[in-house]
């Protein structure tokens, strides 16, 4: 990964490209790698914010990954592309009437999603995660390791601050990315941490979900034979194919894989958190 893309000029959110993506400004930085994932094969994007879904006007296509919280989805659908998401929070009726309006089929990031959406009668299939298509690395490796888990080497953590700008929650999500590239072995509890270190090469060690929020967000690494709390590699160029497949059916003109390129936000309201921190500060 390159820094590079960190100091190209600013676009003006108006004029857009092609494509508009989610942005997770979130306390998982995992969050952002998503996004920068997705962002290798698309031209340069425009980013809408999470909490701002249902302000969501783009007239072109609006690629939608990782997961769907609790917020309030976006009031149109038709134009929406649906790559790689994850639902565990899709009890509610809107997020249902979001995909239902999508003129694509549903690209699930997990089987847990891709039954909900079916159980629903919503075209849904199994495509995994962007992360899983971050380009193999075969070059030297140095250190170790561990990410929100208790393991050896150099402890890291993928909790960042919501108050973070998005330039900096993208330059954490850069570095870490050339981090796990590049190291000999890495441990985490993280499907963001483990995902991309398969893609890469890198050795892993994936502590098993069971006490994890919304353990089924995991079945692709089990679908991959993998075994927890072992360090592993594996190919997963297949799931790579799968993920890409589904993007170049359903979203054109892609590019091919360049350098992560951040998105240009434009943000036109606080989220509540913010709104409430601004309140009590005066």
């Amino acid at each position: 990964m390159k820094a590079s893309q960190l100091n190209e000029p600013a676009l003006s959110y108006q004029n857009r490209q092609a494509f508009t993506v989610v942005v997770y400004r979130s306390r998982n930085l995992g969050d952002m790698i998503q996004t920068a994932a997705l962002s290798q094969w698309l031209p340069r994007s425009s980013g809408v914010f999470r909490h701002e879904l249902s302000r969501m006007d783009s007239d072109g296509l609006f690629v939608v990954n990782g997961v769907l919280f609790r917020e309030r989805p976006a009031k149109r659908g038709e134009n929406c592309l649906f790559a790689g998401v994850s639902g565990p929070y899709w009890r509610k009726r809107s997020y249902f009437h979001w995909l239902a309006s999508s003129r694509h089929p549903i690209g699930g990031r997990d089987q847990m999603t891709v039954d909900a959406a079916r159980e629903r009668g919503l075209n849904a299939s199994l495509i995994g995660c962007a992360t899983l298509t971050f380009p193999r690395y075969e070059g030297k490796r140095h250190g170790v390791y561990s990410v929100d888990y208790p393991g050896p080497g150099t402890p890291h953590s993928h909790t960042i601050s919501r108050d973070d700008g998005v330039p900096k929650q993208w330059a954490e999500a850069m570095e870490a990315l050339q981090r796990y590239r590049t190291a000999e072995a890495v441990y985490t509890t993280r499907l963001h941490v483990a995902f991309p270190c398969l893609a890469f090469g890198t050795p892993v060690y994936l502590a098993n979900p069971r006490n994890a929020w919304a353990p089924g967000r995991f079945t692709v690494f089990e679908q991959l034979n993998l075994p927890y709390n072992e360090l592993v590699t594996a190919d997963v160029s297949d799931w790579a194919d799968r993920f890409l497949n589904f993007l170049r059916t359903h979203a054109q003109p892609l590019t091919g894989q360049h350098d992560p390129k951040m998105p240009v936000v434009k943000q036109t309201s606080l989220p509540f958190y913010a709104k409430w921190k601004q309140w009590i500060r005066h």
